[in-house]
């Protein structure tokens, strides 16, 4: 549920889930990793060769996600360069 959505669970009334799910097919490279939208309730799915590449892939990305919208990614960018002033060139 996190993988799409960025919430750990469906609200406890569904007339309060304000998106529809959708799965998206895109035009990647094939056997990819699938994406997600979580402010568009969206999975991205690229072309998979058998259903079993495509199952695996998505408990991969499922189990491994660790984020959304790389809010971790942007943390630790943030942490790396110290603390930022509006004086600093760049």
């Amino acid at each position: 549920m996190r993988f799409v959505s960025g919430r750990s669970r469906l609200p406890s009334n569904l007339a309060d889930l304000s998106q529809r799910f959708q799965i998206m097919k895109v035009d990647r490279v094939p056997n990819g990793l699938p994406t997600a939208q979580t402010c568009f309730f969206q999975l991205r799915l690229p072309p998979y060769t058998t259903q079993e590449i495509m199952a695996e892939r998505l408990r991969y990305s499922i189990t491994n996600c660790r984020s959304i919208d790389m809010d971790n990614y942007m943390l630790a960018r943030n942490t790396d360069l110290g603390p930022i002033s509006d004086d600093e060139d760049y």
